[in-house]
């Protein structure tokens, strides 16, 4: 069944969406990561160069202050030579030359740790006591003041040399601090760059690669795809998707450790096969992608390489019920954007999906027919409505006791003038994925009505019709009420109309639905689960489900004549369904044998090709008029 092209265009806007918000997000990261590195770059070199400065600010002072030791004694020698004894500045020099040569006082002048500093600092002290010594015996008259002349030119001579040591001591410090800034500049530039180019990998990485599996994401994929086709022109590739049936059941049945174990273990055998001039990613959930070389039985080769995958492994111990859905496309030379192979790709898998488990769709000019004439089936659909070429059918039911008609099931079949009938498989799944299956639903049922209304009226017995209600239909908020509508307008008496729900509608089916649901039993509409057994059949949910009749897949009737298994799980299911107070319809009944069987295991009802094919319903008239 193909894919409505107008839900295959929406679905590709939105992986376009995704994409752009996937890429605006991974420009976001790239942009605060190269931030906070080169913020934090530009911080440290910052608190170094301020640390230099203030190294270099400490020097000044000491060259200062040294300065200020030289002129301030002199200025001191003057005025004891005219008699001005000056005690504040004899104590301000004694300070300042503790402070220059500990590194501790009033002063708060760091110790210059050169030698030759150091050295005359410590001669320009001791000459510093003798001369105050001399000035005190000069004060008293004990002394000229030729001596204090001569010493005070010594000590300026040496405090000039203070002077020109803390300068070059600062110049040598200043160079060697640049010198040292210089490097720890270029070494915070290098390993941040170098720390920028890891990051921006690790972010890449997170980007382009899945963390579970270790397989490229979706948008690696695409990356590196588009690199592969590049480097190897002369190769003949397919592109081909597929994910595992049922992994939803699987997931919630065994627990999603399990489920991750059943995905790692397929990606590392895909990866080991198809990882030399090939690609392969994890792009969803269980949804895997390889770009391998093409192959005579590619598909058929991958298929088996799961399987046995999951044999050696022993996962789940379901292996061989394990199935996968694929679809596939054969890349042609100037295939264009690598997104446009990956969406042919996609529809052709989504494609598979409808059509059931275990399919394979490749994406080709058979394909696109299909999608065209879906697609003018699409666009038919209002005026097939509005012109009836909607038929219903009808298909007897019958009670295995007694081999009497029972009830039927309304089936719908379109007629279209000129072109024929178009088979209920090539309209119903695409109407139920484009929501218009509603509106056949309710129009078999008013016809159902109808046809029940006038046996009324002719016959005065009344007479039972089963409805198929898709999920879409049941899922509507007005499901309710437009059944009790319908059915009350034709006032048909509630218990002749039988709703058949799919079995695969009851899975994940919320509260409300079955509350719905509960409502129309008790309004005296009979509920019945269809299809039980296509599926993974839930059969703890069948003592909490409204439902009063249970319908057998017609697959189980033709597994009945390859083994025992077959025929065990009918007796079982229906031993089952009879505890719960449930009556059971077994469909695809084709043989006498069938027959007999069914009426030994207490089966109710058949169904099948054996009583009646579905046949118009003028044509039933005809055939049942005196049988109900």
């Amino acid at each position: 069944m193909a894919v409505n092209l107008m839900t295959i265009v929406q679905s590709l806007k939105s992986n376009l969406i995704l994409e752009d918000k996937i890429m605006e997000i991974r420009e976001s990261m790239r942009k605060k990561n190269e931030f906070f590195i080169y913020t934090t770059m530009w911080v440290a070199a910052i608190i170094i160069l301020m640390v230099l400065l203030v190294q270099n600010l400490g020097d000044a002072r000491i060259v200062n202050y040294s300065g200020i030791v030289r002129g301030a004694t002199q200025k001191l020698i003057k005025e004891e030579m005219n008699d001005d004894q000056d005690d504040a500045l004899i104590a301000r020099l004694d300070g300042i030359i503790e402070n220059l040569q500990t590194g501790k006082g009033e002063f708060n002048l760091h110790r210059n740790g050169n030698k030759k500093y150091q050295n005359e600092l410590s001669i320009l002290k001791n000459l510093w006591e003798d001369m105050k010594e001399e000035i005190y015996r000069v004060r008293k008259k004990q002394v000229s003041t030729g001596t204090l002349y001569e010493l005070s030119q010594e000590h300026f001579a040496i405090a000039d040399r203070m002077v020109l040591f803390a300068e070059e001591s600062s110049e040598q410090k200043l160079r060697r601090f640049i010198g040292i800034y210089a490097l720890v500049l270029a070494f915070l530039i290098s390993s941040f760059t170098v720390g920028n180019r890891r990051n921006q990998k690790a972010l890449e990485e997170s980007i382009y690669t899945d963390s579970l599996t270790g397989l490229l994401n979706r948008e690696g994929f695409k990356a590196e795809a588009v690199s592969l086709l590049r480097q190897y022109p002369d190769n003949q590739y397919c592109l081909v998707e597929f994910d595992i049936d049922d992994f939803k059941f699987l997931n919630n049945s065994y627990g999603y450790e399990q489920g991750d174990k059943l995905l790692c273990a397929l990606a590392d055998s895909i990866q080991f096969k198809y990882h030399k001039d090939q690609l392969c990613a994890r792009i969803a959930s269980d949804d895997f992608m390889v770009l391998a070389k093409k192959t005579t039985n590619l598909v058929d080769d991958m298929r088996r390489l799961l399987k046995d995958t999951l044999q050696q492994e022993s996962l789940l111990n379901l292996s061989e019920f394990i199935t996968y859905t694929f679809g596939a496309y054969e890349i042609p030379e100037g295939y264009g954007r690598i997104q446009s192979v990956m969406d042919k790709a996609n529809i052709a898998h989504k494609n598979a999906k409808t059509l059931g488990k275990s399919m394979t769709v490749w994406y080709d000019e058979t394909f696109l027919e299909k999608l065209n004439w879906e697609n003018q089936l699409t666009k038919r659909f209002k005026r097939a409505l509005g012109h009836a070429e909607f038929k219903m059918y009808l298909q007897s039911k019958y009670s295995l006791n007694d081999l009497k008609i029972q009830s039927a099931e309304a089936l719908v079949r379109w007629e279209i003038p000129g072109q024929g009938i178009v088979c209920p498989d090539d309209f119903i799944p695409l109407f139920e994925r484009n929501g218009d299956i509603a509106e056949i639903d309710f129009y078999i049922l008013e016809k159902a009505c109808e046809f029940i209304r006038n046996h009324l009226d002719s016959c005065g017995r009344e007479f039972s019709v089963s409805v198929n209600f898709s999920r879409v239909t049941i899922y509507q908020q007005k499901c309710y009420s437009t059944i009790m509508e319908i059915v009350d307008r034709y006032q048909i008496p509630h218990h002749c109309i039988e709703i058949e729900i799919t079995e695969s509608a009851f899975n994940g089916i919320s509260e409300v639905i079955i509350q719905k649901i509960t409502n129309l039993q008790e309004m005296g509409f009979i509920i019945s689960m269809d299809d039980f057994g296509s599926g993974y059949s839930s059969l703890n949910l069948l003592d909490k489900l409204p439902i009063q009749t249970l319908k057998l897949d017609r697959e189980f009737l033709r597994e009945y004549g390859i083994g025992e298994k077959a025929k065990n799980v009918i007796s079982c299911v229906t031993d089952l369904a009879h505890t719960l107070d449930i009556k059971v319809v077994c469909e695809g009944v084709e043989t006498q044998d069938h027959v007999e069987f069914l009426k030994n295991i207490g089966c109710d009802y058949g169904q099948g090709y054996f009583f009646s094919k579905p046949i118009p319903q003028e044509e039933f008239k005809l055939k049942y008029e005196n049988f109900y």
